[in-house]
């Protein structure tokens, strides 16, 4: 008797171009969690080029690419591209650049690309695709909206709760980030974009008292700008170990984001037993309770979002707790295990 697909190891193929953000991180986490479940996946990694071009894909990939492997999965942008006569095409939508809450954050140039070019990708991916995974419940939504796609399934992005530990005493340490006189540390990790919210982050300051301080990240853009505000600190592009440091040594994840497909930054913080003051729009509040982990407030809301922190700054014990709650929710909703599970109960279900 053939063994089942339960039985046997499987050998799926992960295909990504290099990007320049959360997505990167996502293929990777997915390649983890599913080799540390037993199996053996391959991440084959392909220019920057082929994000706009994905029907260069099979090309670069070279001849013979999809042999011996039972699965294909990319996200919805250059899936499309990858699809072979008998093997399981898997797509994941990360997010939809066509979601009506980005617009208002895009360029008039960025919302031509997204309709004309991103819309038809990510719609050609989920049509042709065996198997649609979303990121999140609200990027689940958006997918039926946008394309009429109802049979989906949501697998959650997934951290290495192993990597993204809190500190022993649950204490702020002071080896992660660059010294200041500041006496609350607050973080913000993320591209430096409207759609992060990066532009609230002056005001925010401005409503805060004096010892308080921001580190943000340089993340990906080549060229930086000097800081928008005096109280705010670059830290450049941390690598993961640097990332997990910096985590452990703020006191505040504040993360203003207006849209994410899931909040892989805030699940990050989370897990490093950090409070998390974000939005209450898109999938964060997926991630961040509000009241309970962190909080979430209103979208584009200065005030709120200053009031919220500084109500923790003063809090101590309050800071400890939401970051307990926040390690527990992360560790038990948003981990490998999870992830890896997930996407298996896919594969199983398209080899039979």
């Amino acid at each position: 008797m053939a063994a089942s697909a339960s039985q046997r190891t499987l050998r799926p193929l992960y295909v990504a171009p290099i990007g320049k953000g959360g997505v990167d991180i996502g293929i990777n986490n997915i390649t983890r969690s599913v080799r540390r479940a037993g199996h053996d996946p391959t991440l084959r990694r392909l220019p920057y080029l082929h994000n706009f071009l994905p029907m260069l894909a099979p090309l670069g990939l070279g001849r013979g690419w999809s042999r011996g492997h039972d699965i294909i999965q990319g996200r919805s942008r250059v899936a499309w591209a990858l699809k072979q006569r008998g093997v399981p095409l898997v797509t994941t939508v990360h997010h939809l650049t066509t979601d009506p809450l980005l617009q208002p954050y895009s360029s008039p140039q960025q919302r031509l690309f997204y309709r004309l070019v991103e819309y038809t990708y990510d719609g050609l991916s989920v049509r042709r695709a065996d198997a649609v995974v979303c990121v999140s419940k609200y990027t689940q939504q958006q997918t039926a909206l946008t394309y009429g796609k109802l049979d989906t399934t949501v697998v959650y992005d997934g951290i290495d709760t192993d990597v993204f530990v809190p500190t022993e005493d649950w204490a702020r340490t002071d080896h992660g980030l660059p010294a200041s006189d500041g006496r609350i540390r607050l973080l913000f990790v993320g591209n430096r974009t409207r759609r992060k919210g990066f532009d609230l982050l002056p005001a925010i300051m401005d409503r805060l008292p004096a010892d308080y301080v921001l580190y943000y990240t340089s993340s990906f853009q080549s060229v930086q700008a000097a800081p928008p505000h005096p109280r705010m600190i670059p830290i450049g592009t941390p690598d993961r170990d640097e990332l997990v440091a910096a985590y452990q040594s703020c006191d505040i994840l504040l993360f203003p984001a207006r849209v994410e497909g899931f909040g892989i930054v805030a699940a990050e913080a989370g897990a490093c037993g950090r409070p998390v003051v974000t939005t209450n729009a898109s999938a964060l509040p997926e991630v961040v309770e509000d009241g309970v982990t962190g909080f979430a407030c209103r979208r584009d809301d200065v005030d709120d979002f200053a009031a919220r922190v500084l109500e923790l700054g003063q809090d101590a014990e309050l800071r400890r707790v939401m970051g307990q709650r926040a390690r527990e929710k992360i560790a038990g909703s948003f981990g490998y295990d999870q992830l890896a599970s997930g996407l298996i109960a896919v594969y199983e279900r398209l080899l039979g």
